[in-house]
Order: structure tokens, then C-alpha cells, then sequence
């Protein structure tokens, strides 16, 4: 009995020690399998992270656009800034409920391209970007969809408080390489290109950029070229007020404009010209006519070639190269030189330019910029470049005297015409601000002497007897000293070659006070037509002339100019 208890008890004991190893292993298993569980689930985590991450990693900003500058005028007001905003981004296979999702979605951003919000969010990519930026109540919106995975980012974005004000001038920004916590913005035009580097955080020097305008004045000449272009039914137009002395650029304006903050694509591929984007005053290139004329003058003065009581013979037509050149009414038999410019004749300027001759006139010209590409900090000036006569032949010379068979823009003009009034040296054109330092430095330096000071004070002179007795009589300056010179050119016809009928650009070029010549004001019209009166007028005395009045009239107390009467 004995024996068999023990071998009962062995047995007992052998049962339950391998009912032990069972449940040992049973629970070694279960450990490893969920082991293996978490690892693979880790795994596919990291995985999926490194794929988010990557994709993110791929728009990693090269700077901080925190740091972006800002554009301030002349008086340190506010052009450009950035603000902080939100972005939207998702993980699409978070989403739930997909279809209203996106459904919501279109609702919020209507802006948005159709279809846009379906086709990244019905994808395998594990990170979408799906709005660049938002107003605080587009993401309240879609924090209300009440879905995971949607998600917010922080960002800095661009904003132009101005709105459409100095526009072209400004140009405009785009987003570049991007991460969930913020995008580098880039210039894609205007000063935001051009000073790109500088604006950025590669520049760690000056807190912003002060441009030389004068947002006042900017924008009341913006209000009063837009109201004359409408009045006169002009396709567009611009309008360039430089400092003659030291070439800023207080307003530089072309219309039609654009809002910087949205920046349009450019619609007119046919004609560029027509796009809103399209800087008329610095891409603009026109035949500006009659205001070339005091150009030759000034030359042939300066040179001694003539003096201002020379007679010419006006009698026409005349004959050069086999074309005919005439006025557009008889002034007599013969005029002086300065009855020449106070009554715009063709026929006196090609007899001066004839005393000067092709190669003397062809220098002058180029000395006064109006042969290359200017220096203005404007990226769209790389590609804008005069077009002048190739061998300057004597029909090119005559014609070239009064402004047909070249194109310049309109700041091209305005150099030209502030290195004529300003005692006679080379200006180059600005939109920075010159501190009172690099001011001192430059006028050390030796300038370019383009007439002499005695000719640059008979021009203002001339110009002055064209706005007392000439094709300027007729308008108001507001009791201000001032002279310029009027030109109203035939557009060229693309298609059937040679020039419109009706079809004309009118531009005046003016400065004042005339006693010291410290401002040139550039006024150009597209294709205006005054319809005020009984008659209808193209002539730039009747259309360009008479905005230029006004502009000058509100400008000068802005300028602390005082009233000083022709």
C-alpha cells in the first residue's frame, strides 16, 4: 500500500509539473507574440513617420521667413510685411469619413480648383498639403468638420497693407520649399525679386528695405493718372516723378495695376502689353515723339552750333532719304531756335540735327541713357531695351531729331530729361532711398558731365517758354514754375506695318521749379482721346498735359515746394 501511495504521489507530481511547463510555455508564446506585435507595430509607426518626415523634409525652408524684411517708403511707412497665418495640411488614411471631408472642404475654400481637395485627399500619400494659407475663420471652419487627420501648420505670410498701390514697383512674393512649421517666400517680381537676398534672412544687416518713394505722393498721382485714363478713354497709361539731382524715384506708377496680395498670372500672352503685371513706364517701349526735340536743341546749343535767336528755314515739305517731313501746320518761312521748341517743328529740329550730324547725335544719345537698358532695381529692366536706328543713315538721324524710329520707355525719358535740367551730368536711376552718407560720398565724386551747366539752365529756359507760350499754354500748374516739352507719336501697326491713324501714345515731360529744375515728372497715355469739348483731341496739349497739370498742382505743397510763377 505503501509503495503504491508513493507511485500515486510520483504520478500526481509528474502531471503537474508538465501542467507547469505547459502553462510556461503557453506564456512564453503569448509573450513573444505580443512582442512581436509591438515591434511590428513600431516599426510600421516609424515607418510611416520617416515617409511624413521625408515628405516634409523635401520643402525644408534654406531661410527662416520670419526674417524677412520689411519695405518701408521714404518715410519709413509701412510697403510690405509679413503676419502670422495657418496652413492646412492632412494624413489622409486618418481621415474617416473622406467624402465629407472634402465635401466641407470645397464649401470652406471655393476658391480652390474643382476637384482639387478630392484628389489629394483620395490618395495612398501618407502627407498632403492642402491650403497654403487661411483667415482665422476658414479655420474655425474646418476645425467645426469635427474629422482626424487634418491638421494645422504656422506660417508667415506676405501681405501688401497698400493694397494696390505702388504695385508694380512692389511686385509680389511666392511660396518656396515648405515644412508643417513654415515656408521660405521668395520675390517673384518687382523689388521683392530684386532685393530678394536682401530681404531675406542671408542679409542680416538692416532691419528693412526703405525705398525712395513717397507713399503720399505715390498714391495721390495713382488716383489722378487713374481718373485722367478714364476721362480720356486711354488704353492704360504711367507716370515717373524722379528727384533730378540725385535720380530717386519718388512714384513710379502704371495702369491698369494689380493687388499684390493676389497676384494675377499673365492673361495675354498674344500681347504681354495688355496684362495688368505689365510695368508700362519700365517695359513700356514707345516713339514718345516732340519731346526728343529739345534733346537735338540742347546739343546743338551746347556745341555752340547754334544759338537760341538762330533762324532756320521752316519751309516744307522736306525731303530726306526719300520720305517727306512736315509740320503739322505752317509756321512760316523760317522760325529761331527757340521758336523751334515753343512750336514743335519738325521741319527746324531735322535743319539743327543736320548741323550736328549722325555720329555727334547717335554719342548724345547714348550718353543720356536713352541707348541701353537702364540701372533701375527692377529685375523687368534686364530685358527692356531701347530700339534705335542700326546705321543711323541721314533719314534715321532726322527722324531719330524728333522722336520717330526710336522707342524708349518712359523712366528712359525721365533720366534723360533730369540730366538736362539738373545743371547737365549723368543721374542714374533709383528706387532706394540714398543715405545722407553714400549722398556725401557721391558728391565727391567726379560727375559726368553731359552739356554744359550754361545749357542745362537755356533748356529749363526753353521748356519754360513751351508751357508759357507753347503746346502747354492752355493748362493749370497751381501758380508753380514749371517747363516741359509735349510729343504725341503714331503707334506702330504690328500687323500691317507702318503707323494707326487714330492710334497714339501722348506724353509730356515736365520739371519744376524751373529756377532749379529739382523735379522731372513723366506723364505717357495710351491711345487717349479727348472727347470733352466740341472737338475731339489726341494731341498730348489737350490729354497728357493737362494730368501732369494737376498732378504738379497737388504734388507741389507735398514736396515743401513754394509757389514761384512762370
Amino acid at each position: 500500500m505503501e509503495i503504491k501511495s508513493r507511485q500515486a504521489n510520483s504520478k500526481a507530481n509528474t502531471n503537474e509539473q508538465s501542467l507547469g511547463d505547459f502553462q510556461f510555455r503557453l506564456f512564453a508564446l503569448l509573450t513573444a507574440l505580443i512582442l512581436a506585435f509591438f515591434l511590428i507595430g513600431f516599426q510600421m509607426v516609424i515607418m510611416a513617420t520617416n515617409t511624413i518626415d521625408g515628405e516634409i523634409k523635401k520643402r525644408l525652408p534654406s531661410n527662416d521667413i520670419s526674417n524677412r524684411k520689411d519695405i518701408v517708403d521714404r518715410q519709413g511707412r509701412l510697403l510690405a510685411t509679413n503676419i502670422s497665418v495657418n496652413s492646412l495640411y492632412a494624413h489622409p488614411h486618418e481621415i474617416i469619413d473622406k467624402d465629407k471631408v472634402i465635401a466641407d472642404l470645397t464649401n470652406i475654400f471655393p476658391d480652390q480648383k474643382a476637384g482639387m481637395f478630392r484628389e489629394k485627399i483620395m490618395t495612398d500619400k501618407p502627407f498632403v498639403w492642402l491650403k497654403r494659407t487661411m483667415s482665422p475663420y476658414q479655420q474655425q471652419s474646418v476645425l467645426d468638420i469635427g474629422q482626424p487627420g487634418l491638421y494645422f501648420g504656422p506660417r508667415k505670410m506676405r501681405i501688401f497693407p497698400n493694397g494696390e498701390i505702388a504695385s508694380h514697383t512692389l511686385g509680389g512674393v511666392r511660396f518656396g520649399q515648405e515644412r508643417v512649421n513654415g515656408a521660405e517666400i521668395l520675390g517673384t517680381a518687382g523689388v521683392e525679386l530684386f532685393f530678394d537676398d536682401f530681404l531675406s534672412k542671408v542679409n542680416k544687416g538692416k532691419e528693412s528695405l526703405q525705398l525712395s518713394l513717397d507713399l503720399t505722393v505715390q498714391s495721390l498721382i495713382e488716383q489722378i493718372l487713374q481718373d485722367g485714363i478714364k476721362l480720356m478713354g486711354a488704353k492704360g497709361g504711367s507716370a515717373v516723378l524722379m528727384n533730378s539731382k540725385n535720380g530717386e524715384i519718388l512714384s513710379l506708377v502704371s495702369f491698369p495695376e494689380f493687388d499684390p496680395n493676389d497676384r494675377p498670372k499673365n492673361l495675354f500672352k498674344e500681347n504681354p502689353a495688355d496684362s495688368p503685371i505689365f510695368n508700362r513706364a519700365v517695359q513700356g517701349i514707345y516713339e514718345l515723339g516732340s519731346v526728343f526735340k529739345i534733346f537735338t536743341v540742347a546739343l546743338a546749343l551746347d556745341e555752340g552750333l547754334v544759338n537760341l535767336g538762330t533762324e532756320l528755314k521752316t519751309i516744307g515739305p522736306l525731303r530726306v532719304g526719300g520720305r517727306t517731313i512736315s509740320d503739322h501746320k505752317y509756321f512760316g518761312p523760317r522760325l529761331t531756335v527757340e521758336e523751334i521748341i515753343v512750336k514743335s517743328s519738325n521741319i527746324g529740329t531735322v535743319r539743327i540735327a543736320n548741323k550736328i550730324g549722325s555720329e555727334l547725335l547717335k554719342e548724345f544719345y547714348k550718353s543720356l541713357g536713352l541707348l541701353d537698358k537702364t540701372s533701375l532695381e527692377l529685375p523687368e529692366t534686364r530685358s527692356t531695351i531701347p530700339q534705335s536706328p542700326k546705321k543711323w543713315k541721314s533719314l534715321d538721324t532726322a527722324t531719330a531729331s524728333y522722336g520717330h524710329g526710336i522707342a524708349v520707355s518712359p523712366i528712359h525719358l525721365a533720366v534723360a530729361y533730369s540730366s538736362l535740367v539738373n545743371g547737365g551730368y549723368k543721374v542714374s536711376p533709383t528706387l532706394v532711398l540714398k543715405e545722407p552718407k553714400v549722398m556725401d560720398e557721391t558728391v565727391k565724386k567726379p560727375k559726368t558731365q553731359v552739356i554744359k551747366k550754361v545749357t542745362s539752365i537755356m533748356v529749363r529756359s526753353l521748356l519754360n517758354k513751351v508751357v508759357i507760350n507753347g503746346t502747354a499754354k492752355d493748362s493749370n500748374f497751381g501758380g508753380y514754375s514749371v517747363g516741359g516739352k509735349t510729343g504725341t507719336a503714331e503707334k506702330p501697326d504690328p500687323v500691317k506695318g507702318g503707323y494707326y491713324e487714330n492710334k497714339v501714345i501722348s506724353t509730356f515731360a515736365s520739371v519744376f521749379p524751373i529756377s532749379t529744375g529739382d523735379y522731372v515728372l513723366v506723364v505717357t497715355l495710351d491711345e487717349p482721346e479727348n472727347n470733352l469739348g466740341s472737338e475731339s483731341f489726341r494731341y498730348a496739349s489737350k490729354t497728357a498735359v493737362p494730368i501732369a497739370a494737376k498732378i504738379i498742382s497737388r504734388i507741389a505743397p507735398l514736396l515743401g515746394l513754394k509757389l514761384e510763377k512762370n
